[in-house]
C-alpha cells in the first residue's frame, strides 16, 4: 500500500523546496498561501517579512549572499513583489516563487479557487523578458515541481514561479508519499578561477550562465545591480556587449531543464484535452468517461506554461481535429497562448471557462458532445 498520509499542496512544497536545499524562505501571510509560510517555518528556514515588498528584497540579499531563497504568495502579493522580481532577473540572483491563484481582480476571494494569473506569472517582468512558469497536475507533484523550479533557478541563476491554486495547496487528500518523485539536486555553479580575472556577469559556462560568488567574499569584488551593466558589473546604456549580456536573461532556449508535459495518448484519436494545474483532475476523469463511451481521446498535461513547450505540445496534437482547453478564468488565458503560438491550427478549438467554481468533469464531457450550457463553453474556429 506504501505510505500513505492525509496532506495538502501546502506541505508536499514544502517537501520538495526542503529536498532542493531551500534554506532562506520568507514570507508574510497571505491566504490561501499561508500554509506554505507556515511549513516552512516549522521547517527550520523560515522568516516573516513585514510585507511582500521587503520579502522580496529580503530574498535578494540573502540569494547574494549564497543561500537557496523561496516565497509565496497569491496575487495581491504577487503585485508588490512585481519590481523586486524583475530586479532579482536582471541581477541574477535566484529565487523560487510560489504564486497560489485565488480568484481575482484585486484582491477578489481568498477562499476561492482559479486559474486568472497566468498572463501575469508571465508578464510580471518588464521588457518582455518571460520567466519560467513551472505548475503542479496534481497534488503530489507539488514537491516534484517545486524542487524542480529551485533546480532551474540555482542552475540558470533567474527567478522561477511555482504557479498553482487555492484547491491545490488547500484542499487534503490521501496520498502515497511513495509515489512522489523527486529529482537529483542541482546548486548554482561556484567560480573557482583566478580572483582578479572575476566578472560577477561575466566567465559564462556553455548555458551563458557566469558562476557565483557570494557579497562580501573578501578575494573577490562582487557588484550586483538591476541596470543594464556590462560583464564587470558596471552600468552602462546599450552597447553590443552590454545587449547580449541582457539578452542572455531570456531563458526560453533552455527547454530541457523543464518539466515535460505529460501525454496520455490514444491511438487514432482525433479529439484531445489540454489541461495544466488544478483543472487536470476533471480532464483525466473526463477521458476515462469518454474512452469507456467509445471516444478517442488524448489528453495532454502541460507543467511549463512559460516557455511554452512549443514542439511537445505540437507532436502531442498532430492529426486532431477538435481540442477542449479547459480553465478557471473568463478569457481562456492559456487557450490563447497556444493561439497566439499556432499551436491549434486547422482543429476546431472548445474553450472551457469557469470562475469562482472548479471546472467539472461532466462539464468537458458535455463540451464533446455539445450539451453544454450558455456561458461555459465558447468554440474558437483558428
Amino acid at each position: 500500500m506504501g505510505r500513505r498520509t492525509f496532506t495538502d499542496g501546502a506541505q508536499l512544497v514544502a517537501l520538495g523546496a526542503l529536498h532542493a536545499g531551500v534554506d532562506y524562505f520568507v514570507g508574510y501571510p497571505i491566504t490561501p498561501a499561508s500554509g506554505i509560510f507556515s511549513a516552512m517555518i516549522k521547517g527550520g528556514v523560515g522568516i516573516a517579512a513585514p510585507d511582500e515588498i521587503t520579502a522580496l528584497q529580503y530574498l535578494i540579499g540573502g540569494s547574494a549572499a549564497g543561500r537557496k531563497a523561496m516565497t509565496a504568495t497569491s496575487a495581491p502579493g504577487f503585485l508588490l513583489m512585481a519590481e523586486g522580481f524583475g530586479a532579482a532577473l536582471m541581477m541574477e540572483t535566484p529565487l523560487t516563487l510560489v504564486l497560489v491563484q485565488r480568484l481575482g481582480p484585486a484582491t477578489g476571494s481568498a477562499t476561492m479557487n482559479a486559474q486568472g494569473d497566468v498572463m501575469l506569472a508571465s508578464g510580471i517582468v518588464s521588457g518582455g523578458f518571460v520567466p519560467p512558469v513551472l505548475c503542479p497536475s496534481t497534488v503530489e507533484e507539488c514537491a516534484e515541481i517545486t524542487a524542480l523550479a529551485v533546480n532551474v533557478s540555482e542552475t540558470l541563476r533567474v527567478p522561477t514561479i511555482v504557479l498553482t491554486e487555492k484547491e491545490m495547496v488547500v484542499g487534503k487528500r490521501t496520498i502515497d508519499l511513495d509515489k512522489i518523485v523527486l529529482p537529483p539536486v542541482a546548486n548554482r555553479a561556484v567560480y573557482a578561477g583566478r580572483p582578479e580575472e572575476f566578472q560577477p556577469y561575466g566567465n559564462l559556462d556553455e548555458r551563458d550562465v557566469p558562476p557565483f560568488r557570494p557579497v562580501g567574499d573578501p578575494d573577490c569584488q562582487i557588484r550586483l545591480t538591476a541596470s543594464t551593466h556590462d560583464a564587470a558589473g558596471f552600468i552602462k546604456a546599450l552597447d553590443p556587449k552590454v545587449r547580449r549580456n541582457t539578452e542572455r536573461l531570456m531563458v526560453s532556449r533552455h527547454t530541457e531543464l523543464l518539466p515535460a508535459c505529460r501525454v496520455d495518448a490514444q491511438k487514432g484519436a482525433e479529439e484531445a484535452i489540454v489541461s495544466y494545474g488544478f483543472t487536470n483532475y476533471a480532464a483525466a476523469e473526463a477521458v476515462r468517461r469518454l474512452r469507456a463511451a467509445g471516444r478517442r481521446v488524448t489528453h495532454v498535461t502541460v507543467r511549463t506554461l512559460f516557455p511554452v513547450l512549443a514542439d511537445q505540445i505540437a507532436a502531442a496534437l498532430e492529426g486532431t481535429k477538435r481540442v477542449v482547453v479547459p480553465e478557471e478564468n473568463l478569457s481562456g488565458q492559456y487557450c490563447r497562448v497556444l493561439l497566439g503560438e499556432g499551436l491549434l491550427r486547422g482543429q476546431d478549438v472548445v474553450r472551457i471557462n469557469r470562475m469562482g467554481l472548479c471546472v467539472t468533469p461532466e462539464e468537458i464531457v458535455a463540451a464533446f458532445v455539445g450539451e453544454a450550457g450558455e456561458g461555459v463553453v465558447k468554440e474558437v474556429r483558428p
